[in-house]
């Protein structure tokens, strides 16, 4: 990598923020935390931080499903989220109007996860 690229984590259990936070560092990434939707919208509001990419998992205590995506597009249109969930059948609840990746949670690896970011990243 070039450059330090910002991953935003979005989740709402602390053992789940810190395994990824561990998982995505050892790869070089930088890691911000966060573990509501109210955290979220905030922090993707400060131009001064934006992440580079959101890691999702939409179950946040104050979240209403996948309406997350929807304001932090209409915050930072094109903003790459990654949507990293137990729940499969949310994919078919978005649009294409915000582009997303789905990312099925799979015990305790990450290497599907780690493999989206890395893909996403190397379009931009």
């Amino acid at each position: 990598m070039n450059k330090t690229v910002t991953l935003l984590i979005a989740d709402r259990n602390p053992h789940v923020r810190e395994f990824l936070k561990r998982e995505m560092m050892a790869d070089g990434y930088q890691i911000r935390l966060v573990k509501s939707g109210k955290e979220l919208i905030d922090d993707v509001h400060n131009p001064d931080t934006l992440p580079d990419m959101v890691i999702l998992d939409p179950d946040l205590p104050d979240a209403n499903d996948l309406s997350l995506v929807h304001r932090i597009h209409q915050i930072v249109p094109g903003l790459p989220i990654v949507i990293h969930t137990l729940q499969t059948e949310m994919i078919y609840q978005l649009d294409a109007l915000h582009p997303v990746i789905f990312v099925e949670k799979k015990g305790s690896s990450v290497d599907h996860l780690k493999q989206a970011v890395k893909d996403i990243l190397d379009m931009e």
